[in-house]
Parts: C-alpha cells; sequence; structure tokens
C-alpha cells in the first residue's frame, strides 16, 4: 500500500466492531500494513458499547457512560444492540425517545469523535461489523446508523468473517478449514470457512442472537442469589439495585476465573452481607448448558454444510468471553487440538475489518485507475503504469473474501392446494453471496386501488415453510401493473442479496416484459393473517373488480352462416369465463346500423340466449359503428366503484359509411371514461384499423375465424375472465 495513487475518501478510512458490549475501532499503517487500534479519549484500547445522556441532551459514551449504568443511573443504555431492528423497542431519555438503530448512531458518532481526536485526523470511511445471524433489516439499520454518525459506510461484514481475515493475514501461507467460534458479550456466532493462499471462502454461519458473556454472568449472579437466600431469607434479585451492582461484581469473577483457581464474591442486602467462594469447577459445572448451546449450534452448522468436527483443521476464537477456560478446553475436547493463535480475541474482529476497509478502498481505487501501460504524468501514478503490479503491491496477507447468507430468503405464497400460506424460499441459506441471485416466474394476486393495480410482496427470512416462523424481511408494493382485470398477472422476480447480505428485489411482467415500480412500506405490526386459510384472507382484504362488459357482434350480410355460428360459440365461450354477479355482460349487434341487444346483466342465462338470437337484421353492410350506444349504456357504470369496463368488439370487414371516423371519435371518449376496447377481426377486417380503434392494440387483431375462441379465451384470461 506504499503506492501513490489517488485516494477514495479524503479521510481515514477504518474497520469497526460494533459489539454488544464492547466496540472497538482499528485502521491499517500505511507504513507497516500492519491493523492499529485506535484507542478512545480515555487511552482505552475498547469501549463499553453503553451511552448515557445528559439533561441538555448531550451524551457521553465508554467507561464513564458504564460507572452510570453500574450506579443504577436511569439515563443510560446498553445492550441495544441485541434490539436491532426490532420495530417494538423504544426508550426515552428526557423527553426524546430512541430506538435501536437510534441509539447505535449516538455512540458512533461520538466514537468518530474520540478517534478522530485520538488520530489527529479526520475519519471518512468504515467497514462495520455485525453478527453473522443479522438478518436484512438489522443489516441496513445498522447502515443507517453508521450514515447517520458520518460514516461513509463502504460495508458491513460478519464478525467472525472479520476475526478470520485477522487471522489469515498472520498467516498468509495456512490453508485448511477453520472454525471461527466468537463468543461476544451479548452474541454468539459460528463460522465455517476454507483459507488457501489469499482466498478465504466461507462454508457457513450460525449463530443464536441471545447467547453471551452475559449469560455467564447471570449463571454465577443466580448462584449467589441462591445461596443468599438459604443464609438470610431473602433474595438479592428482588431488588433493581442490589442485583445490577452483583452482575458487575459476577462479570469480575467470571474475569477472575479465567486465570485463578477461585473468586470471592460478597452481596448485601437488606442489612445482611454475604461471602461466597465460586471455584472454577463449579463454575464450569454451573455454566455447562450454555457451553452445550454453543455446541448443538455448530453441529447444526455442520449438518447443513455437510461437515464434522473431524474435517476442522484449527478453531480461532474471537471475543472475549473466550478467554473463559472452559471455552479453550471445548475446543481441545471436539478437535483434539489447542485453539489457533495469531489474533488477539478481543481485537481480532476490529483488526479484520480495517483489513476489510483497506481492500474496500483498494478495489474502489482500483476501478479509477488507468489501463496498463498507460504514461501517466501528473496524477500521482507511476510513469508509466503497471497494473499488475500494483495488484501485487495490495495488503500482504489480505484474503479475497467469499461470504455466504446466513438466513434463506423466500416470499409468502399460497401453497400448491390453496390451503395455506407458506414460506416460499428463494435462496438457501449458506449460499455463497456472489451466487445469492434467483429468478422466477409466479402467477400473483393484484389489488385494484386508487393508484391502479398494485401487487404486494412480503420478503421472509428464515428456514421454516411457517411464514409466521420467519421473520418478515422488507414490504414492497409493485405498481404500473397492466392485464390487472383478473386480479392476476405473471411476473418474473429476481430475488438478490447485496455484498453486505441486504436484500434486492425487481419485477417484471411477462405480458409486457415491462419492469414495474416498486415502493418500500412499513411492515404491518399485525401480521397474524399468515396463519388465516388464504381463501379466508382474501375474502377479507380484496375486492376483485365490479363493472361491465359489452361483446359487440357485426351482423353484416357477410357473416351469415358458417362465419356467424362460429363467432357465436366463441363468444359462449368468452362470456362463461365471468362472474356476472360482478362483471355484467351486454350484447350490441351492429351493421347499416348498431343496436343494443342486451342490456349488461348479472343473468348469465339471457346473456347466453341473446348471442343464440344474434342475428337480428341490421341490414347488410357495414355503416355503423358500436361504440356510440355503449358509451351510452356505460352510463350506469360510471360510479367509481366499477373499476372494469371493456368493449370487445367481433368484425369481419372493412366499415364504410363514415363509421370509422365515428368509431374514432367515440374512442376518445371511451378513453376519457376509462372504458377499454378491443377489437378482434376475421375475414375483410383490416388490423392496422382495428388497433387503431382499440385501446388494448397488443389485444388486437385479425386472424383467421378459426382461431376466434382461442383469441378471446385468451382475451379472457388477461382481462378478468
Amino acid at each position: 500500500m506504499n503506492m501513490s495513487i489517488p485516494p477514495l475518501n479524503k479521510g481515514l478510512t477504518v474497520g469497526i466492531d460494533l459489539g454488544t458490549t464492547y466496540s472497538a475501532a482499528a485502521y491499517i499503517d500505511p507504513r507497516t500494513g500492519a491493523p492499529v487500534i485506535i484507542t478512545n479519549s480515555s487511552g482505552q484500547r475498547s469501549t463499553p458499547s453503553v451511552i448515557a445522556f445528559n439533561a441538555d441532551g448531550s451524551a457521553v459514551i465508554g467507561s464513564d457512560a458504564k460507572a452510570r449504568a453500574e450506579t443504577g443511573d436511569t439515563g443510560t443504555a446498553a445492550f441495544y444492540k441485541l434490539e436491532m431492528g426490532s420495530r417494538s423497542y423504544k426508550v426515552s431519555f428526557f423527553g426524546q425517545d430512541y430506538n435501536a438503530a437510534d441509539l447505535t448512531a449516538v455512540f458512533l458518532r461520538e466514537l468518530k469523535r474520540q478517534c478522530e481526536e485520538t488520530l489527529g485526523q479526520r475519519i471518512e470511511g468504515a467497514v462495520i461489523t455485525v453478527p453473522a445471524y443479522f438478518e436484512a433489516l438489522e443489516r441496513s439499520n445498522t447502515i443507517e446508523a453508521g450514515k447517520r454518525a458520518g460514516f461513509n459506510v463502504l460495508n458491513v461484514i460478519n464478525e467472525p468473517t472479520a476475526a478470520a481475515i485477522a487471522y489469515g493475514l498472520k498467516e498468509s501461507e495456512y490453508s485448511g478449514r477453520i472454525l471461527v467460534y466468537d463468543l461476544g458479550g451479548g452474541t454468539f456466532d459460528v463460522t465455517a470457512a476454507e483459507t488457501c493462499g489469499d482466498t478465504l471462502k466461507v462454508l457457513g454461519s450460525a449463530g443464536n442472537h441471545f447467547l453471551g458473556g452475559k449469560n455467564w454472568d447471570e449463571i454465577i449472579c443466580n448462584w449467589v442469589c441462591e445461596r443468599f437466600e438459604e443464609e438470610f431469607g431473602t433474595n438479592p434479585a428482588d431488588d433493581s439495585e442490589t442485583y445490577n451492582a452483583l452482575m458487575v461484581r459476577a462479570e469480575r469473577a467470571k474475569k477472575l476465573l479465567s486465570s485463578a483457581p477461585y473468586a470471592d464474591i460478597p452481596v448485601t442486602c437488606e442489612g445482611f452481607t454475604g461471602h461466597y467462594r465460586l471455584t472454577r469447577e463449579e463454575f464450569d459445572g454451573l455454566s455447562s448448558d450454555l457451553l452445550d448451546i454453543t455446541r448443538k449450534t455448530i453441529e447444526r452448522l455442520f449438518a447443513d454444510i455437510g461437515i464434522g468436527w473431524q474435517d476442522i483443521d484449527g478453531v480461532i476464537l474471537v471475543g472475549g468471553s473466550t478467554k473463559m477456560g472452559q471455552v479453550g478446553e471445548f475446543v481441545r475436547q471436539m478437535t483434539g487440538k489447542d485453539p489457533l493463535r495469531g489474533a488477539d480475541p478481543e481485537e481480532a474482529v476490529a483488526a479484520g475489518a480495517a483489513v476489510q476497509a483497506c481492500t474496500e478502498e483498494y478495489c474502489a481505487v482500483r476501478k479509477t485507475l488507468p489501463s496498463a501501460g498507460t504514461a501517466v504524468q501528473s496524477q500521482g501514478y507511476l510513469t508509466s503504469f503497471d497494473r499488475e503490479s500494483y495488484d501485487m503491491k495490495r495488503l500482504a496477507g489480505a484474503k479475497f473474501i467469499s461470504d455466504v447468507i446466513a438466513h434463506s430468503l423466500g416470499m409468502i405464497s399460497v401453497s400448491e392446494d390453496g390451503s395455506r400460506f407458506i414460506n416460499d424460499i428463494m435462496i438457501k441459506k449458506n449460499t455463497p453471496l456472489s451466487a445469492a441471485r434467483k429468478s422466477v416466474q409466479r402467477e400473483l394476486t393484484v389489488a385494484r386501488t386508487e393508484h391502479g393495480s398494485e401487487l404486494e410482496i412480503y420478503l421472509l427470512q428464515g428456514e421454516s415453510p411457517d411464514p409466521a416462523e420467519c421473520t418478515v424481511a422488507k414490504k414492497y408494493v409493485f405498481y404500473g401493473v397492466e392485464y390487472a382485470g383478473s386480479g392476476k398477472v405473471r411476473l418474473e422476480i429476481v430475488f438478490s442479496y447485496t455484498v453486505n447480505g441486504t436484500i434486492d428485489i425487481r419485477a417484471v411482467q411477462c405480458e409486457t416484459q415491462k419492469e414495474l415500480l416498486r415502493r418500500e412500506q412499513p411492515i404491518p405490526d399485525d401480521m397474524s393473517w399468515v396463519s388465516l386459510p388464504p381463501s379466508e384472507y382474501m375474502r377479507a382484504h380484496y375486492e376483485p373488480p365490479r363493472g361491465a362488459l359489452y361483446l359487440a357482434l357485426d351482423l353484416s350480410g357477410s357473416m351469415l352462416g358458417e362465419p356467424l355460428r362460429l363467432a357465436k360459440e366463441a363468444m359462449k365461450q368468452f362470456a362463461d369465463r365471468f362472474d356476472t354477479e360482478r362483471i355484467n355482460i351486454g350484447i350490441v349487434g351492429f351493421a347499416e346500423r348498431a343496436e343494443i341487444l342486451l342490456e349488461a346483466t348479472s343473468d348469465k342465462a339471457r346473456v347466453m340466449s341473446a348471442i343464440d338470437a344474434a342475428d337480428k337484421d341490421l341490414g347488410s353492410g357495414t355503416r355503423s359503428e358500436p361504440l356510440t350506444p355503449i358509451l351510452g349504456a356505460m352510463e350506469r357504470y360510471s360510479d367509481s366503484a366499477y373499476t372494469f369496463k371493456y368493449a370487445v368488439i367481433l368484425t369481419d370487414g372493412v366499415w364504410n359509411g363514415g363509421a370509422d371516423k365515428a368509431a374514432f371519435e367515440a374512442r376518445k371518449e371511451c378513453v376519457r371514461r376509462g372504458i377499454e376496447i378491443v377489437a378482434l377481426g376475421f375475414g375483410k377486417a383490416e388490423e392496422d384499423f382495428l388497433k387503431r380503434i382499440s385501446t388494448r392494440s397488443e389485444l388486437s387483431g385479425a386472424a383467421d375465424i378459426s382461431l376466434l375462441g382461442a383469441s378471446l379465451l385468451k382475451i379472457a384470461k388477461v382481462i378478468g375472465g
């Protein structure tokens, strides 16, 4: 990294380990190529992820905030990372409400200020780490919090992946299959990966949202409370201030037991004071169930990716909680080997994030570099640029990362038998991010709104076929839908994950090959409807279109005989496709004159009879057009409740005597009133004329009369039959 290259950012780019209990930031020293942890304003290499608010609206973070929290200060916030993505989490301080993303932005803004103060340099870009199990909403919230804090967020990467990057920097020649065991203060993540040369390929990840060092603290605290109650008849857990103070002592005891055979824990409550000694053996026994949770999580991951403990060449321990002796012993029992060394468990994630930040910046800058051999004299490049040499001078030991998605991506669909809603999985968990893209075609129901036809899609993350057991990641509304009279359209939907693990989706309507517009909407608080039968949900939430359809039949002399018989048969099949309770059907005849043969009705038997009887003598030539009488008949459907208004015209010849011009004028009024026109011709009908009088020219045209039935059935399917 010692070449003169144009910087991506005017300021420094850093990596941030945004932890549940502690956070750290690092950057790459351009002289040595090594990650450097940035100390905060107190000179500490890690910063407690605690915020303390003041009455004037200001906030402090870190050790000062943690000290205030330990005294029971109600103006403090901690462990808010566990609530990232939650729509129900909200805390208030001095009249101001905060969700988890708000608190994260406050913390990151102050951490950025302290790091800039330490370095004497402005920080601009950042790669921020997140737990591997974080879903799209949690990741996007983290990105948004980083931006609000003033960072140009280049990427978010998984914490275990960052740790593996840091280890790979130390062991650039190491090749093998590794397991990253990441036990932090509030979360547990595990990642299996293969490293070979300059490549790190993630095989799979798993984790537990609510398992971390805090749970070990609670084990100790509860053990003390039980003994205190046995001795004095009162439980310290019943007093929140006493319990909070005891949790602080429990954390200290846990750390002491990492190196000492026992820890003494005093507690005072209601005038009584107890002293309790917890041995290392007792502690290991008390917490064995917690350690077993990590084992089960790992073995679920192994089952997903098809490997076992015997396939692991080494285990990297990450997170302050892995300093507990029981964790290292667990690794030795399961693998027969000591954990791999080379990266500080508490700093590896920040160091790896810094390496990735440097790599992200390198890749972005590389795109701006000239082609090989280009003579460059004034922009700070080499005189004759050698791209291959530049590539070789990328940060030594840095890996090209191939990560995976931690959660399957699906959408809410209806089961094949129509009995229930399902999670229709599109991209399976542990798919490489580079391949996390899938295109599918689905026939889906659209809704008529005041904005036109719209389609709702709910994206899910999770493995269960039951949507109620998955996380609703996003809700999109696609609009600009055409052919929605039937309430169904066929879409090609492209699902994909971005490089930072967030979700993207787009949809193309198959009938038009047009990409639909979309908007994201808030996820409803009440998603209980996914447990209802789809038919019940549709009755309650989907109102099918109502209106009228007029079939206009050319009754000129040229239609007599077989053409008229075929046309009537096709019309009856077409009309039978419609629910006349919602789409009333009327019949029009036209030749020398045009006449309403049957006003639009809900009585399907009358419709069929009217079609059979449609041989009235209206003259021999076609000198009249049917649109003008249809306009008059449609007056009764002018109310906004009637959204379906169609005229389907069947004709076998050229319109004479000014009928064509009158049709063009009537067409204008139909457009103004929202009446759609489809014209089908046969015999001597001219296709260009048919398309010109239609509003749905893509459905209109001329063909052999023997194909009329098939054409009408296709139209019925498209517009609402």
